[in-house]
């Protein structure tokens, strides 16, 4: 029982660090950053670095999260098989995915949403931290999105920019 909680500890903790980091970095804004860099440079330049490398910063979250859940997984239904034998499968498995969806998705996403603004710099050089940890697999990932992706995926269409210009005409009257 000890390593079926273990187990469980382990996927949902990773897992929860993961989805908060995600929630962080996606939520921080170009002018939160730019009063940063004025008020603490070093700071400021930490989460620039995070958010200049996108790619190789959610590819390091995404990796490590998937781990987490896949390793926790095969890990909390082993030893839940050893321990609540193979009657009690299914409802481990119903258990162990509400879990990880509301103690490892649902709620660090919510708080990374909500006080993103007093994680920002610890989730910037978490992320640091966590790009070198597992970079070859950060490196692969980033060479499949470019040859899976398009090199213009930034550039604005006209259609967009009319439709902005529509929506900005509406808001005004």
């Amino acid at each position: 029982m000890t390593l079926l909680l273990l187990y469980l500890a382990i996927a949902i903790g990773v897992s929860f660090l993961c989805s908060i980091l995600e929630a962080v970095l996606l939520s921080i804004t170009p002018s939160y950053l730019a009063q940063l860099t004025q008020a603490r440079p070093k700071s400021g330049r930490a989460i620039q670095a995070v958010k200049d490398r996108l790619d190789e910063s959610l590819s390091s979250i995404l990796i490590l999260n998937t781990f987490a859940h896949t390793m926790g997984a095969a890990g909390v239904g082993a030893q839940a098989l050893r321990v609540f034998g193979p009657e009690a499968e299914t409802l481990i498995a119903v258990l162990l995915t509400l879990a990880i969806l509301y103690f490892s998705e649902i709620i660090p996403k919510t708080l990374g949403a909500t006080y993103w603004r007093q994680l920002a710099v610890p989730s910037a050089f978490t992320i640091t931290w966590l790009v070198r940890l597992v970079y070859p697999l950060v490196w692969i990932s980033t060479r499949l999105t470019q040859l899976l992706g398009k090199s213009d995926k930034d550039a604005i269409t006209r259609d967009e920019i009319l439709a902005l210009a529509s929506s900005a005409a509406g808001m005004a009257r």
